[in-house]
């Protein structure tokens, strides 16, 4: 009776836990969970025996646990698990037992709490060792395995799985079997056992098969594809990948499906075919959002994101990266959130922004220490050492690869060690600290041998090979690295391949082999091309750069250097910005264009010190200095090479450190410190001998040769070069070998052992002839040119002669059509051949020929560009004078009722040529100073210097008011107003005079009888664009400008191509007149600079605009665009602004359409511009700015009123130095008016001079002689 009232009174409890089976049983966990409360309470409500209460007790909490885990209420679950132990192990059940500590184990490893999991595991564990429940035993250890590979101990884990697989073969569940062969593969594969992987991969395999297990048939060929990707069997990868795919299909896997076409994805991610490995893991994303599973998302978007960082496509990888991450926080998948911060770290190292790289470097490692992740916490500190490599805190960098290290040694990560070996050797290699470098890169190979990790096998080989680059052992160099290429071939690895053979082209380069690096280089780029590898293509042009360089093709390596910055720029890479800038900036000091070396060398500087990269930061230093040591400024080169000094010292770059001592040498050297430059350049020479650095202990010797040339001491410099060229024969550097071939040839031609020079500057011709160094050949056949002089060997000195111009014409060739490059060629290397060639025809009897070969080396880069402007045949020149294909007496024969002056200057004479229409060509011989009219020869400067230097004075302004219209790179410009200048003493106004008497005497006064035409046309050598001819007086007091009208031409040949210019190509009607344009606060150089108002400027332009009937552009209307559109089709064109004579600019007012500082396109008018619209006028008067503080190159002409001319312009007026306000005013006035009767522009300019000499406020030579006019004798209708 008792019985039937206890069922009648727990039959609503039995109802009650019915129900709740059926919700937990159609995944209603939550609502299962409160009924099973409702029961219990029900329980407790009601008197039932003890008994049968404990019973249904022990029924609900296990069902209410298990609904509890089903809802992923873990709080819950784990309270109800709790009550159940206490219950089972006071019913002494200790089966039940076991299985309810081993889930909750399983809740706590869900929750990351991994110490209470492996303590519940390990109770699981030992519970279940004296129970005969060996598949509870079984899951206890396997689950304890699956615990230790999360943590990374890999070889607890191996125990527990091994442990989990005997207890499993002894009850023959051979799915369970199965399973855990799979997890020992894995286990043993991040052992770097691949061997035991794949045994026990296939061992699953088998038995999967056998059991007809699809689903996890699919999963071991999955597992082999990984294993095969590991192994760079890339083939064998893809194979057994496609076969898990396949299954995946057809059993309607999706999620396994998805993460094949991952896998497939990644796999074509390494052989760099990223069109496929992109479209593979796009279908695993898409897959997995359909099916919802937010995880796989997540990783789908960090697989994109890494891919698109390989192809250097930092925008996209960032978005894809940034996708993945908040999914992951959502999830709370706090492992794949510490891979996206460590991504984002990678990410922001390779654009730069190193601060950003270490911030979420540093979140993903927070997360992996919390978590338990050893494995991502020594990724996470190997990162931070790379990262502070790039920043060259180089202590630091060890510190953090060390704790990397140690990590993957304790939990046995075998791969991952030897990348920490790896970091260590590149590490050690950037301190100079070679043979640690070696020993730690050796390493790494070692156990990538081991492991049979033949991708890593070829990246140590690669790492081996550039580190005896740098050793200077080249052979060992290419003999490593041609390993690295076979096995990259091989694997199949492309990316890799591309890099061999990029490595392969700078170490043929270093080799001097120059056809062969151009070749290895292209190689390189081509499949960097092919597989998408953005950065990589960078590189790779940036290297074509440097080789072309060497080459002496300054365009090509222009143009390569260019496209390399393009391309970092567009991919954000911020690091690589930096370099190719500092490449350009090494490619214009090459060619003498300082300025432009020290802009782009400040420009990579900016971004390194932006970036925080301090190891470029002392190489951009450490290039400044040698900038300023070839300006001759010794206190700024000392300056900055101290400051590169110093980061190099304080980052620990013995190698940068050594370079520095060397760079400081060389500048004691200059500044005739020898003492000073020895100390120097022997403490480069013990630390690169110390460090191993053989390539820069031959610098050293080779310095120090040269030092002893210096002091005389020829012995000894004879011993050093002798050490220098012995280590560069035995490295193979060949180009430094030719090199101490000519110093020593330099050496034995002071000790007056000539036959010996010869001998060596023989051996280094030819060996700049082998490798195709076309600079250092024309260097070399200058030498041997000099030596053959002074063995009065004319015959053979001529042919060396021809030899080096041909050579010049071929350097000329290469830089195309770069009128600033062909200009700096012929200025720092194409005068001395010419120079000599013309002078050795003079003497010998050949002054026509001799004048040949003066117009060769005038003016050729202009005339080059004004027939590019014309659309005519390019002029055709040859070293021999005989053949080139101009007639002189074609070209004079065109200006009627004139006479050419033509003046060369060297060191001790002038050379006068006279020109007659007629065809008869006169010369004469002037020594270049006069002791008669200075007292004292000896303290005369030579020619050139007299007459580049003795009318600087002139530039200084008179009392009266004067504007400065100068365009200059001073940090501020004052709102001053007028500026007020001390007038020139008596002595100074004497000192004028004598000169233009001397000058008189030396220039005119051999020809005066023979100069009988109204007008003489001056073809000027380039020291005498200061000289104001107009104002040369003769010995009865009078000026030259009195007795004939005077032009300016650069050279024959500019006139020609003016001359030659199509009869409709310049405009007769239009004028365009500008003055003062609003200009203010701007940009310029880097720099903010105010300009000042230019009231004179204004008035000097509305009075012109007032004589010719035109509306000048004034103010703020005279922008930039308004210029470009009317300069294009007027006759005239007149400035009056803010100008720089230097770079050919004119300061115009702005149009900003924001609220910044206007940045120099915004207002500056450039001669790029210019050109742009082919200008048409006949002529452009600058009143915008003098030249007395102008840079005059070897070509001669002014910068800016050469730019004019090649832009098209026929003629340019314009002035030496600055002129006041009012006598500015009055020579405008009187010009125009001249003008603007039908004469010519001499004519004009002669009636001016004229009427202010003859007007005594005016009289001063120094305000008629100032504008000159440059080209064509034009008249304006």
């Amino acid at each position: 009776m008792d019985n039937v009232e206890e069922l009648i009174a727990t039959f609503p409890m039995f109802i009650g836990l019915v129900v709740a089976t059926f919700l937990l049983n159609t995944g209603r966990g939550l609502q299962a969970v409160m009924l099973g409360e409702e029961c219990l309470n029900f329980l407790k409500s009601n008197e039932l025996k003890k008994k049968t209460c404990f019973q249904f007790t022990m029924v609900i909490n296990k069902l209410m646990f298990k609904a509890a885990c089903m809802a992923s209420s873990y709080t819950s679950a784990e309270r109800y698990a709790k009550e159940l132990l206490d219950m089972y192990h006071a019913s002494g059940d200790t089966i039940e037992r076991g299985k309810i500590t081993l889930i909750l184990g399983k809740i706590y490893q869900s929750q990351n709490e991994f110490e209470k999991a492996k303590q519940y595991y390990q109770k699981a564990i030992d519970v279940t060792e004296c129970t005969a429940d060996k598949q509870t035993k079984a899951k206890c250890y396997f689950a304890m395995g699956h615990l230790s590979y999360s943590r990374s101990e890999y070889h607890k884990a191996k125990k527990y799985f091994e442990n989990a697989l005997a207890i499993t073969v002894s009850y023959g569940d051979r799915i369970r079997e199965a399973t855990i062969y799979g997890n020992l593969g894995t286990v043993v594969q991040s052992l770097g056992e691949y061997d035991k992987a794949e045994k026990y991969y296939k061992k699953a395999l088998e038995i999967r098969k056998k059991t007809g297990d699809r689903k996890g048939e699919a999963a071991d060929y999955g597992n082999l594809g990984t294993l095969f990707h590991s192994l760079a069997e890339c083939e064998k990868a893809k194979e057994y990948t496609e076969k898990a795919l396949a299954i995946r299909k057809e059993i309607g896997d999706r999620k396994g499906e998805a993460a094949d076409y991952g896998n497939l994805g990644t796999l074509f991610h390494s052989l760099g075919e990223y069109e496929k490995a992109k479209e593979y893991t796009e279908k695993a994303l898409a897959i997995r959002k359909e099916i919802g599973d937010r995880k796989g998302e997540a990783a789908g978007y960090g697989n994109l994101g890494t891919m698109f960082q390989s192809l250097g496509e930092y925008e996209k990888a960032k978005e894809y990266t940034e996708k993945a991450l908040p999914i992951r926080k959502e999830i709370g998948n706090r492992e794949g959130e510490a891979a996206d911060y460590g991504n984002l770290g990678t990410l922001f190292h390779s654009l730069g922004e190193y601060q950003k790289a270490k911030e979420y470097t540093e979140k993903a490692l927070a997360i992996r220490k919390e978590i338990g992740d050893r494995k991502g916490e020594a990724a996470g500190y190997g990162n931070l050492g790379t990262l502070f490599h790039s920043l060259a805190e180089y202590q630091k960098a060890k510190e953090y690869t060390e704790k990397a290290l140690a990590i993957r040694k304790e939990i046995g990560d075998r791969e991952g060690e030897a990348a920490d070996y790896g970091n260590l050797g590149t590490l050690f290699h950037s301190l100079g600290e070679y043979e640690k470098a070696k020993e730690y890169t050796e390493k790494a190979l070692a156990i990538k041998m081991e492991i049979g990790d033949r991708k890593g096998e070829a990246a140590g080989y690669g790492n081996l090979g550039t580190l005896f680059h740098s050793l200077g052992e080249y052979q060992k160099a290419k003999e490593y690295t041609e390993k690295a290429l076979a096995i990259r071939k091989e694997i199949g690895d492309r990316k890799g391949e591309a890099a061999d053979y990029g490595n392969l082209g700078t170490l043929f380069h270093s080799l001097a082999e120059y056809e062969k690096a151009k070749e290895y280089t292209e190689k390189a780029l081509a499949i960097k091309k092919e597989i998408g590898n953005r950065e990589g293509e960078a590189a790779g042009y940036g290297n074509l750069g440097t080789l072309f360089q060497s080459l002496g093709e300054y365009e090509k390596a222009k143009e390569n250097t260019e496209r390399a910055l393009a391309i970092r720029k567009e991919i954000g890479d911020r690091e690589g910005e930096a370099a190719d800038y500092g490449n350009l900036g090494t490619l214009f000091h090459s060619l003498a264009e300082y300025e432009k070396a020290k802009e782009y060398t400040e420009k990579a500087l900016v971004i390194r010190k932006e970036i925080g990269d301090r190891e470029g930061e002392a190489a951009d230093y450490g290039n400044l200095g040698t900038l300023f040591h070839s300006l001759g400024e010794y206190e700024k080169a000392k300056e900055y090479t101290e400051r590169a000094l110093a980061i190099r010292k304080e980052i620990g770059d013995r190698k940068g450190e050594a370079a520095d001592y060397g760079n400081l040498g060389t500048l004691f050297h200059s500044l005739a410190e020898y003492e000073k430059a020895k100390e120097y350049t022997e403490k480069a020479l013990a630390i690169r001998k110390e460090i191993g650095d053989r390539e820069g202990e031959a610098a050293d010797y080779g310095n120090l040769g040269a030092l002893f040339h210096s002091l005389g001491e020829c012995e000894k410099a004879k011993e050093y070069t002798e050490k220098a060229l012995g280590i560069r024969k035995e490295i193979g550097d060949r180009q430094g070998e030719a090199a101490d071939y000519g110093n020593l040839g330099s050496l034995f031609h002071s000790l007056g052992e000539l036959d010996k020079a010869e001998v060596h500057l023989s051996k280094a011709l030819s060996i700049c002839k082998a490798i195709g160094h076309n600079m250092n050949e024309f260097k070399t056949l200058c030498g041997l040119t000099v030596l053959k002089l002074a063995q009065s060997n004319f015959q053979e000195a001529f042919s060396y002669l021809l030899g080096t111009i041909e050579k010049f014409e071929k350097l000329r060739h290469f830089v195309k059509d770069n009128d600033y490059f062909k200009i700096s060629l012929l200025e720092k290397h194409g005068a001395f051949p010419y120079e000599i060639l013309s002078e050795f025809l003079f003497v010998s009897g050949n002054p026509e020929d001799s004048l040949y070969v003066e117009e060769l080396r005038r003016a050729r880069a202009l005339a080059d560009l004004m027939t590019a402007q014309y659309s005519a045949k390019q002029p055709q020149f040859s070293g021999d004078p005989q053949s080139a294909l101009f007639c002189i007496h074609d070209i004079i024969k065109r200006e009627a009722n004139c006479t050419f002056v033509y003046l060369s200057v060297d060191d001790e004479d002038v050379r006068i040529w006279v020109l007659k229409t007629s065809g008869q060509i006169l010369f004469r011989r002037k020594k270049g100073n006069d002791s008669d009219s200075f007292g004292n020869a000896d303290s005369l400067p030579n020619p050139k210097e007299l007459f580049a230097e003795s009318f600087r004075h002139f530039a200084i302004p008179p009392t009266e008011n004067y504007e400065d219209r100068s365009l200059n790179d001073e940090p501020v410009l004052k709102l001053s107003g007028d500026v007020k200048r001390s007038p020139p003493s008596h002595d100074e106004t004497e000192y004028m005079k004598t000169c233009l008497r001397l000058f008189h005497k030396i220039i005119i006064a051999p020809v005066a009888d023979i100069l009988k035409e109204p007008e003489i046309i001056i073809v000027p050598d380039s020291c005498m664009y200061q000289v104001p001819f107009a104002a040369l007086l003769d010995e009865g007091e009078r000026y030259l400008s009195e007795k004939f009208r005077i032009r300016i031409v650069p050279s024959l040949t500019v006139l020609k191509v003016i001359q030659d210019s199509p009869s409709n190509y310049h405009s007769n009607t239009g004028a365009l007149i500008v003055g003062e344009p609003e200009v203010r606060e701007v940009i310029y150089k880097g720099n903010q600079m105010i300009l000042d108002p230019l009231p004179g400027a204004r008035k000097e332009a509305e009075m012109i605009g007032k004589m010719l009937g035109v509306i000048p552009l004034l103010g703020k209307d005279a922008t930039k665009e308004a210029v470009l559109e009317q300069m294009k089709s007027v006759a005239l064109i007149h400035f009056a602004a803010h100008g720089n004579p230097d770079r050919g600019e004119i300061a115009l007012s702005p149009v900003s359409t924001t609220n910044n500082t206007p940045q120099e396109e915004e207002y500056l008018l450039t001669m790029a511009d210019v050109s742009k619209v082919k200008l048409r006028a006949k002529l452009v008067v600058l009143s915008c700015c003098h030249s007395g503080c102008g840079e005059i190159k070897v070509e001669g002409v002014i910068g800016i009123a050469r730019a004019f001319l090649g832009s098209g312009a026929r003629s340019v007026l314009v002035a030496r130095w600055a002129l006041e306000d009012e006598s500015t005013e009055q020579f405008m006035k009187c010009f125009y008016e001249h003008l603007f009767r039908g004469e010519s522009a001499s004519e004009s300019l002669h009636e001016v001079r004229k009427w202010m000499r003859g007007n005594p406020k005016y009289s001063q030579v120094k305000k008629w002689a100032t504008f000159m006019l440059i080209g064509d004798n034009v008249t304006l209708r």
